[in-house]
């Protein structure tokens, strides 16, 4: 195998202290304003956790938590999977073991209840996690290129409103939390010119002005069965080219030789 890395899907009252420790300390490495209290908080609050680990050394280098919860829209009972901290060391950034093992997670929830809706809430304090989101799933909420239903919008107000309270901003549709709270270190994925004339980053960064203070952008996608089944078929081309141009780089072999 050439994948530089493995990961894992496991519950979260599974995990060591040594692991909890090592998320911790891979939080402070990418993110400011990064306190133990707030991270075993956000911890406690979901049932699941994505682990990456170095395939060479075992090291933990990413990780996602996951909550997943039920609720209703218009009388009719969909699953709602939150995404919370989540974070890869920059050392492992174009890898997609971390977006593929969340695929299959969400599959798996989607073939338990196949005709329930299945959306993916999510906050994003940095255009990497808002473009997961926009890149695989057409029916995401906010976007510059689809207008989402009156109905969808209004749910999304609503969860964001009961589940975060007064740090939701329904007017900007952002999340900005209370007392202390992190923000993506300075130097680690900037809105640069480059990446600023992309149209999908361009509205993240109009939408969410705030995020250079660690303000989040709250988003909701619906996870249809055929999104998820081609964002996996694509993830796994681009895995199998990287990990095609790793070996070729390891036996010497240059690419266009």
């Amino acid at each position: 195998m050439f994948s530089a890395l493995k990961g894992a899907t496991v519950p979260c009252e599974s995990l060591t202290e040594r692991q909890r420790a090592q998320m911790l300390a891979l939080m402070q490495v990418c993110y400011a304003g990064v306190s133990a209290e707030r991270f075993t908080r956000d911890l406690a609050e979901k049932q699941y956790v994505i682990l990456l680990s170095a395939r060479r050394s075992g090291e933990l280098v990413g990780f996602s938590t996951l909550r997943v919860a039920e609720e209703q829209v218009e009388g009719r009972e969909v699953e709602v999977v939150f995404s919370g901290d989540t974070v890869i060391h920059p050392d492992y950034w174009g890898q997609k073991e971390l977006q593929v093992r969340f695929g299959r997670f969400m599959l798996a929830r989607k073939l338990r209840r196949p005709m329930r809706p299945l959306l993916w809430l999510l906050l994003s304090a940095g255009y990497k996690t808002y473009l997961l989101a926009v890149n695989h799933f057409p029916r995401t909420v906010p976007r510059h290129d689809w207008e989402a239903p009156s109905e969808r919008v209004s749910f999304l107000r609503s969860l964001a409103g009961r589940w975060f309270g007064a740090q939701y901003d329904t007017g900007r549709g952002t999340v900005r939390f209370t007392g202390a709270h992190y923000r993506v270190r300075d130097g680690v994925s900037p809105i640069d010119r480059k990446a600023a004339a992309h149209p999908d980053i361009a509205f993240f960064a109009r939408s969410n002005p705030g995020h250079v203070d660690g303000e989040e952008l709250v988003c909701l996608a619906e996870i249809r069965a055929r999104d998820l089944l081609w964002a996996l078929t694509e993830l796994t081309m681009k895995q199998l080219r990287l990990w095609t141009r790793r070996g070729l780089k390891l036996i010497g072999v240059r690419e266009g030789a």
